[in-house]
């Protein structure tokens, strides 16, 4: 074989081999989630919270729904169905329990507990009206394994919409009540999430 037709055929191969690797790269490596800061809490969030925690007291669905809820983004429902988590996307909150025994606010995390072992150490380990800024992925890990089985069922406009949710917001717990997110959205305090997940015991 001719010298020349030699280095046609290594450099074909090489080129060959050279986007073969590259296919199989962008088929393992996942697209990268954007980063979002997310600024420490403030006294104007705290004041948003105990303005919030006087609607549920009073009951006020109507001012809570117009006030607090964003007509573009909506509301994530989050809930369990035989030990799995998930979600219902809505437009405005329907119920809420008016129970609400104090409006100081504290800058903590409470924690409920299932434990089935213990019944000392069942439910919250503390009482109140507590504000984080830990939040978890609890929509988007539903969306990509959704995906993984299904392919397409949510675009990726969608999984980024729900990710800022996740990344940006302050939860809020309200024990024996309620725990919810809050979300700086266009200089506004939103609800965007309602957790009835994390105290469901039975699913």
């Amino acid at each position: 074989m001719y010298p020349h037709k030699i280095a046609n055929l290594a450099i074909s191969i090489l080129l060959a081999f050279f986007f073969t690797a590259c296919s199989m790269n962008n088929l393992m490596t996942p697209n990268k989630k954007k980063s979002y800061e997310k600024k420490e809490i403030s006294a104007s969030l705290i004041n948003e919270v105990i303005n919030i925690t006087h609607l549920i007291k009073q009951n006020n669905l109507a001012l809570l729904n117009s006030r607090y809820i964003d007509p573009k983004y909506g509301l994530y429902e989050v809930s369990k169905l035989e030990g799995k988590n998930i979600f219902e996307h809505k437009n405005s909150i329907t119920a809420i329990k008016n129970e609400v025994d104090s409006f100081e606010v504290k800058n903590e995390k409470a924690n409920f507990s299932c434990s089935s072992l213990d019944d000392s150490l069942y439910g919250w380990d503390k009482e109140g009206i507590y504000l984080n800024a830990k939040t978890r992925p609890l929509i988007t890990t539903i969306m990509e394994e959704v995906n993984i089985l299904k392919p397409n069922s949510y675009k990726e406009e969608e999984i980024e919409k729900v990710d800022f949710i996740e990344q940006t917001s302050y939860e809020v717990t309200i024990t024996y009540n309620m725990i919810f997110y809050l979300t700086l959205i266009d200089d506004m305090w939103y609800i965007t999430l309602i957790d009835n997940a994390t105290t469901n015991c039975l699913d």
